[in-house]
């Protein structure tokens, strides 16, 4: 070991790498909940490497350690009980508190690459039969380490390295150049450190690449992070045709494959403040314009267009990926929300759907003029980078949402119905929404479909019978308040 990584492994190895602030909110609901058990602990804190990172390194600070490094962490949790659990969520730091602007966004970024290597590795560990695909899940979470670790407590030097990249230096030679030794050795040598599992450190050499569960973790890892950046680069491409490869598959079946695994990422990692590389995969083809005629105006057409643009101008638009063209008065009037008093009613009306239900996030979703799409318009609750905000789909095909807006009825997705809905939610639509349980009410004006209301919460099991009730009765009342506004 240089002299080098000595001085950083001393200055790091008592530092603890921060946990997500939903991690630390959750544990401690299951911890005290009598219907939780290890499954669901697991799940939570395996997508949260500072959370994960703590539960290894309580067994190196043992007075007697486990001999042999603890490879799952299902069985981590079951040896070392409540009290550790309960520590780590009462005195890790939390990641939003001790970083601030990009620093932050930084370490998001990487905890984001790590939540979804490790999805990938456990789902190819599980497909390819390989023993503890836990094992190998952990070790892609925790791959990146070192980075995590020096954005936590070095971000200078951090930024050193990547003002040099953006430069055109070699990511690698950069490292050497600010720090005198490479990322991947200080990853190494603070998981020999903190004893953590022996495959993390296999995927750190390059002879790791010869052994299968090792290059599983190795292009999870390295597969996170292309297709973060371009989902069709030449780098992220040719990694999918190795991925496909390791799976037996064409590469055409591995392509396939892969998007599905990268909007299951999305879905595991709902609630966390991450960005997520599938939501890339939603955005719209450009065709060229076609022209069409123009339909005559009838009296009943021109009296609807009236109603939509002026719902229009009485809500705040969603940034999505196409911009709608509306007239510039209504953009005047948008822009200015203090002016608006249906905007002040949707306010009261979303504030009370989450004071009485007890939901996070409401969306209200609006059907394009030619109804050929449903685009959010008027959301609260939902993070700056989650695909809610961009939710955009598709009508005419057999969906969800076609059936839902045929006529005004309430959905409440739940364990008991989830296999009978489930499969009517497209692809699409599970990035954006929570898959695991949601409420849902269609809203028409004089029997016309309008759009939707939609209300989910990072713990879907608190969503019951109640708050459904509840949630039916404002759809209702937000209805009546659109038509009233007409």
């Amino acid at each position: 070991m240089t002299h080098a990584i000595r001085n950083w492994i001393d200055r790091l190895s008592t530092k603890a790498l921060p946990a997500m602030a939903l991690t630390r909110t959750r544990v401690p609901q299951l911890l005290n909940s009598p219907n939780s058990n290890n499954a669901d602990l697991q799940r939570i804190i395996s997508r949260d490497p500072g959370f994960s990172l703590s539960i290894y390194r309580a067994f190196s600070a043992l007075p007697h350690p486990p001999k042999e490094p603890i490879s799952n962490l299902a069985h981590a949790i079951a040896l070392l009980g409540i009290e550790p659990m309960t520590r780590a969520s009462n005195q890790l730091p939390a990641l939003n508190d001790l970083l601030k602007g990009e620093t932050r966004a930084a370490l998001y970024a990487c905890y984001s690459r790590a939540g979804h290597a490790a999805w990938y590795a456990l789902n190819w560990g599980q497909q390819l039969r390989l023993n503890n695909p836990d094992e190998i899940a952990i070790s892609a979470l925790l791959l990146e380490l070192g980075e995590m670790m020096l954005w936590a407590y070095a971000e200078q030097e951090m930024s050193q390295i990547i003002a040099l990249e953006k430069r055109g230096m070699h990511r690698s030679t950069a490292e050497q150049t600010i720090l005198g030794f490479e990322l991947n050795e200080l990853s190494a040598q603070l998981a020999d450190r903190w004893m953590l599992p022996p495959l993390l450190v296999d995927a750190l050499k390059p002879a790791g690449a010869f052994q299968v569960r090792s290059l599983a973790v190795m292009l999870a890892s390295a597969l996170a992070g292309a297709s973060t950046k371009d989902w069709h680069s030449e780098q992220t491409l040719d990694l999918i045709e190795l991925a496909a490869e390791l799976l037996g598959q064409s590469p055409d079946q591995g392509r396939a494959d892969f998007h599905s695994l990268a909007a299951g990422a999305a879905r595991n990692l709902t609630g966390l403040p991450v960005p997520l590389s599938a939501y890339a995969l939603l955005q719209p083809i450009v065709v060229p314009p076609v022209e069409i005629k123009r339909p005559i105006k009838t009296a009943s057409t021109i009296v609807e267009q009236e109603d939509r643009e002026k719902l229009d101008s009485d809500t705040i638009p969603i940034a999505s990926t196409q911009q709608e063209k509306t007239p510039p008065q209504i953009n005047k009037v948008a822009a200015n929300s203090n002016s608006s008093p249906l905007q002040s009613r949707l306010m009261r009306i979303f504030h009370d759907i989450r004071e009485s239900t007890g939901v996070d996030r409401v969306m209200f979703a609006l059907l394009t003029p030619d109804r050929t799409q449903l685009r959010a318009k008027f959301i609260v609750g939902a993070d700056k980078d989650s695909p809610l905000r961009q939710f955009q789909h598709p009508m005419g095909e057999h969906h969800l949402f076609t059936l839902i807006m045929k006529k005004p009825q309430d959905i409440w997705l739940n364990r008991e119905n989830q296999k009978k809905i489930t499969p009517l939610i497209s692809e699409m639509g599970r990035i954006a929404l929570d898959s695991r349980g949601f409420y849902m009410s269609s809203l028409f004006i004089n029997n016309r479909p309008l759009g939707i209301l939609y209300a989910d919460r990072s713990d879907h099991k608190y969503l019951d019978k109640q708050g459904f009730s509840q949630f039916k009765s404002l759809a209702q009342r937000l209805s009546n308040e659109l038509t009233q506004k007409k």
